[in-house]
């Protein structure tokens, strides 16, 4: 029986907010996030380039006949239609845990799914105007570099069972962030996912859920000073991020692999690290 609700969006979808059994707090997380966008007047589509979504997660989120959307998803759905962000992600919480919701595989999302944009990827050129947003989501021909080899290395290493962490450090705009993102394509093709540990900080996002992070996943630590250098949570966290050699395991806690990219505080070319 569906005794559920049906409107129109500003851009002439339809938005559900349906009592199908959904918990109480999952209603009203929806609930918030549709008055939201009614109230800006913008359709999913506008939505998701505003928060940096795809155009399928936005939906997603919306759908009561989908399950909870990420921690991630809500904070930028909240950021993005002005709504009071930890209301709405105390909303997440409870609904996950109402639905017992896991996420499969642990936190982040397949690879294939983000937009690298989301992941900090600096759009190339000059800023553009909101509504040639598609044109400055184009990223421009790759040439790679030596560091690009050492990377494509830890990659394979990592598909092949062998956990760790890689730390790409360079100064501002040298391409750090999408030397990254082009090492891991080759995962994408392989199903594996990638968490990007965000809200409400970087460093308390990471601690909170590193625990769960399941097998074949990229943790992605963009600008990682802010994640290992933060004086509240830093040091716990990068203890933990670190890859526990146990007998009889092939990964670690990570159970896939760590990226990190730092900007120096003194000028040095890009150039990778292990550990």
């Amino acid at each position: 029986m569906n005794t559920g609700e049906h409107f129109q969006g500003p851009g002439g979808e339809h938005v559900h907010n349906e009592q199908n059994g959904n918990s109480p707090a999952l209603t009203e997380l929806r609930r918030q996030l549709a008055d939201g966008l009614a109230r800006a007047r913008l359709n999913q589509t506008q939505l998701a380039s505003r928060a940096g979504l795809g155009r399928t997660t936005v939906s997603e989120a919306l759908s009561s006949a989908k399950p909870v959307p990420s921690k991630a998803t809500v904070a930028a759905l909240a950021r993005a239609l002005n709504l009071p962000v930890q209301e709405l992600l105390a909303l997440q919480r409870t609904a996950a845990g109402e639905s017992g919701t896991v996420p499969t595989g642990g936190p982040g999302r397949p690879i294939a799914e983000w937009d690298p944009h989301q992941l900090e990827v600096h759009p190339a050129g000059p800023d553009r105007a909101a509504s040639d947003s598609a044109a400055a989501r184009v990223l421009p021909g790759y040439v790679t570099r030596e560091h690009d080899r050492v990377l494509a290395k830890a990659v394979r290493d990592a598909a092949a069972g062998r956990s760790g962490i890689v730390a790409l450090v360079g100064t501002s705009s040298t391409g750090k962030t999408r030397a990254c993102w082009e090492a891991v394509q080759p995962l994408a093709k392989k199903g594996w996912r990638l968490w990007h540990p965000f809200d409400p900080t970087r460093a308390r996002a990471a601690l909170e859920d590193l625990h769960r992070v399941g097998p074949r996943t990229v943790v992605w630590l963009n600008e990682a000073q802010h994640y290992l250098g933060d004086r509240a949570v830093g040091e716990d966290g990068g203890g933990r991020a670190r890859p526990a050699r146990q007998p009889g395991t092939r990964a670690g806690p990570c159970a896939g692999h760590a990226l990190a990219r730092v900007r120096p505080p003194v000028h040095s070319p890009a150039r990778t690290g292990g550990g």
